[in-house]
């Protein structure tokens, strides 16, 4: 997993960007509602963090769809991702592997966190989601969103579906196994209530709005390279010849036919009476 978080510090901006193109094309895909979780966001004072947050653009997406003033926290293991100016949000570096800050256990309404839980290898995600579950105050609530590799959508093409193989394999050789069909099942043994899942399919490339096209191929295909470079390090199905040329053909299918891809949310409610 060191090879995949090396490769997507090499030159922040890319890394940046490709988190921003992503952005647009999960709030496209999710009609533009970034919280699924039933909080009340119209009375103001919540608190709200986002973990693995980069450069804060999910928390900057929220707090421009509110009327309301809310408290925004980022937390993310590389601090260098930080905006130089945090504008309103409290940044600090933290792994949510690690206990987290006591200052902010048992405070928050809302826990966030998506596209992050492949970086709890060597431990498993349960481990993060429960240690995510210590923050939420009684009646808070924690919402994760990932991408489904093991499952892709069948009317992918033979690039989009060779990725989702390599990923699939990536995450099984790194012991995180396929943590997005399971993410339910983890707030639920994190003693979180309430729980719900609901799937959206992003629409990328040539199938994507006009506006999103070119946003969603690199937000898509950005991270075949350093995916592949973990699977270099593995034993999987792939040849090195093939790793090398698998995101050039993602990128070439999603331009030319285009793809899709599913993403699966769930969240939950820590209990009042705890």
């Amino acid at each position: 997993m060191d090879n995949f978080m090396n490769m997507t510090k090499e030159g922040h901006k890319p890394e940046l960007q490709r988190l921003i193109d992503l952005h647009a094309v999960y709030h496209d895909a999710m009609n533009g509602q970034l919280i699924m979780a039933p909080i009340n966001l119209a009375e103001p004072g919540k608190k709200i963090l986002d973990s693995g947050t980069a450069d804060g653009t999910w928390l900057r997406g929220v707090r421009s769809s509110l009327p309301a003033q809310h408290h925004y926290f980022g937390s993310d293991i590389e601090a260098e991702l930080f905006p130089a100016e945090p504008d309103g949000i409290t940044y600090f570096q933290h792994s949510f592997q690690d206990p987290w800050p006591a200052s902010l256990v048992n405070t928050l309404d809302l826990v966030h966190v998506r596209g992050s839980l492949a970086g709890s290898s060597p431990k498993r995600p349960l481990n993060v989601v429960k240690n995510l579950a210590t923050l939420p105050k009684p009646g808070g609530w924690i919402q994760l969103m990932e991408l489904n590799a093991f499952d892709p959508p069948a009317e992918n093409g033979p690039a989009m579906k060779d990725f989702s193989r390599m990923t699939s394999e990536v995450w099984t050789g790194i012991g995180v196994g396929d943590f997005a069909n399971g993410l339910k099942d983890m707030l639920e043994a994190a003693g979180l209530q309430h729980v719900r899942e609901k799937r959206f399919v992003t629409e990328i490339g040539k199938r994507a709005r006009p506006e999103l096209r070119a946003a969603s191929v690199n937000g898509v295909s950005a991270p075949v390279k350093p995916i592949s470079a973990v699977a270099r390090d593995l034993e999987t199905s792939f040849t090195g010849e093939e790793l090398d040329g698998l995101q050039g053909r993602v990128r070439a299918e999603l331009e030319n036919e285009g793809g899709r891809a599913e993403m699966v949310c769930a969240w939950g409610q820590r209990p009042v009476d705890v």
